[in-house]
This record gives C-alpha cells, structure tokens and sequence, in this order.
C-alpha cells in the first residue's frame, strides 16, 4: 500500500531540505514554489525560481537504495505524462541529453531527507540552457501526486526497477569524487554503489560525478 504523505506548502523559503530537516516527522513533504539558497550535492547551487517542482520528502528508514527509489519515482511519474526518461547514476534524471532533475539525499539519525527538483515552468539560467532542460507543459500538483504514489517501492524491486531506466551502465564513464575514476560502468550493487571495472580492477563507487566519455555499442 503507498503511504499516505502531508504536504507543507511554502512560497517561498530558503530550502526545503532545511525546512525538512527542523520537523523531522516521518511521511511529510515540505514544497515551496521557490527556493533561495538550494543546494545539491556537494553544497552546489541549486537554481529554483518560481515555476519548478521543488521539494523534500521526509522517510524513515535504513534502506540505501531509498535515492535510487526517488529516481525510479520519478521517472514512473513522468512517463505517465508521455515523457520518457533515462537516470544517471546516482540521481540525475535526463531527457534528450540534458538534465531535467535531480535528487539529494541526507541523512539524521533515523530520517532520510529526500530534496528533490525537476524543471517545469522555471527560467533556466543560460549558463545552464546546455545542460539543462526544463517540461513547461506539465501540471507540478499532479507531477508531485504521482512521484509520492511511486516513492513506496519494495526493496528487491528498486534494483531491477531502477535499471529499465539507467543511461548509465554499460558506458565509458569518468567519475569525480576527490579523484578521478574512468572505467566501464558494469553494474549497480545491491547498496545503491556503481561498479566500475578499470585497469586497475573492479571497485565500488558511492558518490561522485558521472562524465559519459563513451556510449556502448
């Protein structure tokens, strides 16, 4: 059965993960219709202007493939929409190449706090216009209900899930994560990880930037 979510709405805040992480309460969603100082991964700024679908969704549990799970919810949730897209690993969601969402994950103690924020009607700076890309024809309130009715997902099923929408195994990859990794991408690990195979051998990666350098044939 899907869990039932709340949702505290916001216009404007600074984060909604900041926001997520003073309640603390299990199964409660922070929106806002902008955000001010949103950040990603590794504290990089996250652009959120009026018109983009941002928000934290609060979840209890131990699982480690919960990010993955985020990924696949959205995915599920846009394509039915009729937009169909692929996910990079970790928790990059791409259409026609660029990105159209993303995901972070933190965690406190028993909480995981899920950030999550997909171009909708929102400008997109034009540093950005190569890499990014924005869906200004879909409706953000039933976008949001259909990613909270796919986020309760069963753990043996996130892997498999997961990959029907992966853009990223079987590639050339280079990943930076304090230093840089390039091997072919083989497989996603049972804890969320990305197994890489280099010339030095087959090693785990938990976090990081993906660079496709190559695609598979």
């Amino acid at each position: 059965m899907a869990k039932k979510f709340q949702i505290i709405h916001f216009n404007s805040v600074t984060s909604t993960q900041e926001i997520a992480k003073m309640i603390k309460k299990e199964n409660i969603v922070i929106l806002a219709d902008e955000q001010k100082s949103a950040y990603g991964r590794n504290g990089r700024k996250w652009f959120s202007p009026i018109g983009g679908l941002w928000f934290t969704i609060i979840l209890k549990g131990d699982n480690d493939l919960i990010p993955l799970a985020a990924g696949v919810a959205i995915a599920k949730a846009l394509k039915k929409e009729g937009i169909e897209v692929g996910i990079k690993w970790p928790n990059d969601i791409i259409y026609r190449g660029k990105k159209l969402a993303g995901i972070i994950a933190e965690r406190s103690g028993e909480f995981v706090f899920l950030g999550i924020g997909i171009n909708l009607k929102n400008e997109i700076p034009e540093e950005l216009q190569e890499i990014a890309i924005a869906l200004p024809d879909l409706d953000p309130q039933s976008l949001l209900e259909n990613i909270l009715k796919e986020i309760d997902m069963e753990k043996e099923k996130i892997l498999e899930e997961w990959k029907k929408y992966d853009v990223t195994l079987g590639k050339k990859i280079c990943i930076e994560n304090g230093e840089r990794i390039c091997g072919l991408a083989v497989d996603i690990c049972e804890d969320g990880s990305l197994l890489i195979k280099s010339e030095s051998g087959e090693k785990r990666i938990y976090a990081g930037d993906v660079h496709v350098i190559q695609t598979g044939d």
